[in-house]
Protein backbone atom coordinates (compact mmCIF):
# COMPACT_ATOMS: atom_id res chain seq x y z
CA UNK A 1 0.00 0.00 0.00
CA UNK A 2 2.85 2.24 0.84
CA UNK A 3 4.34 1.52 -2.45
CA UNK A 4 1.33 2.41 -3.56
CA UNK A 5 0.73 5.86 -2.04
CA UNK A 6 4.45 6.56 -3.08
CA UNK A 7 3.65 5.85 -7.25
CA UNK A 8 0.38 8.10 -6.87
CA UNK A 9 2.27 10.72 -5.17
CA UNK A 10 5.36 11.04 -7.97
CA UNK A 11 2.95 10.83 -10.58
CA UNK A 12 1.10 14.24 -9.28
CA UNK A 13 4.63 15.73 -8.54
CA UNK A 14 5.80 15.21 -12.39
CA UNK A 15 6.42 18.32 -14.35
CA UNK A 16 5.11 19.21 -17.36
CA UNK A 17 7.11 17.80 -20.69
CA UNK A 18 9.25 21.15 -21.72
CA UNK A 19 7.77 22.91 -25.09
CA UNK A 20 10.33 21.80 -28.41
CA UNK A 21 12.54 24.80 -29.20
CA UNK A 22 12.92 25.78 -32.52
CA UNK A 23 16.59 25.55 -33.90
CA UNK A 24 16.55 29.30 -34.43
CA UNK A 25 14.65 29.86 -31.17
CA UNK A 26 17.30 27.22 -29.14
CA UNK A 27 20.29 29.54 -30.62
CA UNK A 28 18.55 32.81 -30.31
CA UNK A 29 18.02 31.36 -26.33
CA UNK A 30 21.94 30.04 -26.05
CA UNK A 31 23.30 33.71 -28.16
CA UNK A 32 21.26 35.25 -25.25
CA UNK A 33 22.48 32.97 -22.31
CA UNK A 34 26.46 33.56 -23.72
CA UNK A 35 26.51 37.25 -25.11
CA UNK A 36 23.94 38.84 -23.34
CA UNK A 37 23.39 42.36 -24.30
CA UNK A 38 25.37 41.81 -27.05
CA UNK A 39 23.79 39.18 -28.36
CA UNK A 40 21.33 40.90 -31.08
CA UNK A 41 24.62 42.70 -32.63
CA UNK A 42 26.34 38.95 -32.36
CA UNK A 43 23.54 37.76 -34.64
CA UNK A 44 23.48 40.65 -36.89
CA UNK A 45 27.19 40.02 -37.86
CA UNK A 46 26.85 36.62 -38.02
CA UNK A 47 24.27 37.38 -40.81
CA UNK A 48 26.41 39.83 -43.00
CA UNK A 49 29.37 37.36 -42.54
CA UNK A 50 27.14 34.73 -44.28
CA UNK A 51 26.20 36.88 -46.59
CA UNK A 52 29.68 38.65 -47.20
CA UNK A 53 30.44 35.00 -47.83
CA UNK A 54 27.25 33.69 -50.29
CA UNK A 55 25.41 31.68 -48.09
CA UNK A 56 22.08 33.86 -48.26
CA UNK A 57 19.95 30.31 -46.33
CA UNK A 58 22.88 31.43 -43.51
CA UNK A 59 21.93 34.88 -43.76
CA UNK A 60 18.72 34.32 -43.91
CA UNK A 61 18.85 32.30 -40.53
CA UNK A 62 20.90 34.31 -38.56
CA UNK A 63 18.74 37.15 -38.90
CA UNK A 64 15.60 34.84 -38.25
CA UNK A 65 17.77 34.43 -35.06
CA UNK A 66 18.19 38.13 -34.42
CA UNK A 67 14.65 38.49 -34.58
CA UNK A 68 14.21 36.29 -32.31
CA UNK A 69 16.54 37.47 -30.13
CA UNK A 70 14.74 40.98 -30.26
CA UNK A 71 11.34 39.38 -29.83
CA UNK A 72 12.93 37.91 -26.55
CA UNK A 73 14.90 40.84 -25.28
CA UNK A 74 11.70 43.22 -25.97
CA UNK A 75 13.58 44.62 -28.91
CA UNK A 76 10.57 44.13 -31.18
CA UNK A 77 9.26 47.75 -31.67
CA UNK A 78 12.88 49.02 -32.77
CA UNK A 79 14.39 50.71 -35.52
CA UNK A 80 17.35 48.62 -35.86
CA UNK A 81 15.07 45.36 -35.58
CA UNK A 82 13.48 46.28 -38.91
CA UNK A 83 17.09 46.66 -40.65
CA UNK A 84 18.13 44.20 -43.20
CA UNK A 85 21.59 43.30 -43.10
CA UNK A 86 23.92 44.97 -45.75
Amino acid sequence: MLKLLHRIRRWFRRQPPAPELTVIEYEAVSLIAYEGRAAYERAREQAEYCLSRGSEAGCRFWSDVAVEVGRRTGMTNTKKTREQPR
